[in-house]
């Protein structure tokens, strides 16, 4: 759907100072938060997690905005009010409809979780912005049109916000590099996994069980050009002859004549299956059996799969592109972005060494312990009694 033409962006409002608020150093600070994207892989697992480890604090009193039909993001707590939205986030509508809920529902501050915004915008404002991927990776958005109100949208959010939360340095300083207005504005703090790891897992049934009882690299399957999957897909062919019971599987949707098309004809590529549709279980369950999971994309503003892994000690290879360097440290193996023979290299020195892998996933696991949802939830705390003027906690 094409939005409307867009409107001149509204100008900041100044956040009311503490002798004005309603909200006061002791009473909880009422966030509306913007879940409308809960069911998206990456922005709903950080909408998830954020909106829990929120609602696990006394200092704050939630309301969620969600889409029709979702699950709600805390489940189990009938304390928290949900507002439901019938828009698409990505239309004027959609913006317009945050706006009348945040002018109606009783807030001290809006959190937007990506990058649509409520029109018009009310103040204090926090916006989250991942990544800039569609201006950063030349081919990731082809519709100079779509691009275009990308960066309009964006923009309109940078400049309108009161603070901004990024997940990684890499993204601040894309945000400061696209967008200058954003800077003096950003705060970093990294997503976590903790939640992931500690879900039950479910076992593996009908053909991923048949399929995944042998020796298996796991990854994901988005075919999107900052994925890179074709790296992955040539370096697996590489490694065919010498491991001739190794699979890989990759979680997504995607058709098993792609593997073929990139691999031109070559025989590894019966070796590759996509999973289809997974829910959580069944992808806590692929990543806890897999001989290593490998992440060769071009670009993360955080990247949270190389972590989910960790958290369940998994060995991780990955790239040394854009943000995932903060999220790994020396807890995986990093590759150079694109390195066809780097990957095959990598991969094939984890499956032949049995103490690289233990030495790995004990590195992983530890590093993945290092974040949590609670501190990120305590960091965003911080930023709301920020644009309140409210002084920090003790």
């Amino acid at each position: 759907m094409t939005p409307e033409t867009p409107q001149t962006p509204e100008t900041p409002q100044t956040p009311e100072t503490p002798e004005t608020s309603e909200t006061s150093a002791k009473s909880p600070i009422k966030v509306l938060l913007d879940c409308r994207m809960l069911t998206w892989s990456g922005v709903g697992r950080y909408s998830a997690g954020l909106a829990r480890a929120l609602a696990r604090r006394d200092d704050v009193e939630l309301v969620l905005a969600q889409s029709r039909g979702q699950e709600p993001a805390v489940p189990g707590d009938e304390s928290i009010q949900v507002i439901t939205a019938v828009g698409s986030p990505f239309t004027i509508g959609g913006m317009r409809e945050l706006g009348r809920i945040a002018r109606e529902v009783p807030n001290d501050v809006t959190h937007c979780l990506h990058w649509p915004t409520p029109s018009p915008a009310p103040h204090p404002f926090v916006i989250t912005l991942h990544d800039i991927t569609p201006l950063a990776v030349p081919g990731v958005m082809p519709s100079r049109l779509n691009r275009e109100i990308y960066k309009w949208m964006n923009r309109r959010a940078v400049k309108l916000a009161d603070a901004i939360i990024t997940p990684s340095e890499h993204t601040k300083r894309d945000l400061h590099h696209y967008m200058p207005k954003s800077r003096g504005k950003v705060t970093v703090m990294p997503y976590a996994a903790d939640d992931f790891a500690k879900a039950h897992r479910e076992p593996l049934t009908g053909v991923l069980e048949r399929i995944a009882s042998g020796p298996y690299i796991f990854s994901m399957g988005s075919t999107k050009t900052h994925k890179d999957l074709p790296a992955l897909l040539q370096a697996f062919a590489k490694l065919a002859s010498t491991h001739p019971d190794l699979l890989l599987l990759l979680a997504g949707t995607a058709e098993r004549e792609y593997a073929s098309s990139v691999l031109d004809g070559d025989a590894a590529a019966e070796r590759v299956y996509f999973t289809g549709a997974i829910d959580d279980g069944t992808l806590r369950t692929l990543y806890t059996h897999a001989v290593a999971f490998v992440f060769p994309s071009l670009y993360e503003g955080f990247g949270l799969p190389p972590l989910e892994a960790m958290s369940l000690g998994t060995p991780v290879i990955c790239s040394s592109a854009a943000s995932l360097p903060e999220v790994v440290h020396d807890a995986a193996i990093l590759v150079p972005a694109g390195d066809v023979n780097g990957f095959a290299r990598e991969i094939a020195r984890v499956l032949d060494d049995a103490e690289l892998r233990a030495d790995l996933a004990e590195r992983g696991h530890a590093r993945a312990l290092q974040l949590t949802w609670d501190m990120t939830a305590e960091q965003t705390v911080a930023v709301y009694r920020k644009v309140l003027g409210l002084p920090a906690e003790g």
